[in-house]
């Protein structure tokens, strides 16, 4: 049952990189409710590096193939591109919008990926965030008493 909890969290992370209403987060505190406590660190891994995987998709896309971004994307974009953000501001913005959610980091990706930041960057900037975000839900879900013993 564990690798079948995990496999889902991690599938279900992996999905939320690419199609932003999937909720890893619900995916995430579900599984760690099924989980027992020591299994929860390679919940919070997984989970991370699928996000940013499904995110290096998105990333992708934006850097070597803009012109198939929906058109919806490409209007955020452009309004986006008025303020030009530098590739060495992108960097920690990137790993705040991972942990945080703000700026959405769909967008954030968009635009990494749009203004060239590298991909070693972003895949380090970005998997740094998701695991802050990851392990501060888990480990609320474990001092909350939801996770499992």
């Amino acid at each position: 049952m564990d690798v079948t909890v995990l496999a889902g969290a991690w599938l279900t992370c992996a999905l939320s990189g690419v199609v932003p209403w999937i909720s890893a987060e619900v995916a995430l505190v579900g599984a760690a409710m099924l989980l027992p406590s020591g299994t929860l660190p390679l919940l919070v891994a997984g989970s991370a590096m699928c996000q940013v995987a499904g995110k290096g998709a998105v990333y992708t896309l934006a850097r070597w193939a803009p012109q198939r971004l929906p058109s919806r994307a490409t209007r955020a974009l452009g309004r986006m591109s008025r303020h030009r953000l530098e590739r060495r501001r992108l960097l920690p913005l990137t790993a705040l919008s991972a942990a945080c959610g703000l700026p959405p980091f769909y967008l954030v990706t968009l635009a990494a990926g749009l203004l060239g930041l590298p991909l070693a960057g972003f895949v380090g900037a970005s998997l740094f965030g998701t695991a802050i975000r990851y392990s501060i839900l888990v480990w609320a879900a474990a001092a909350l008493g939801i996770a499992s013993p």
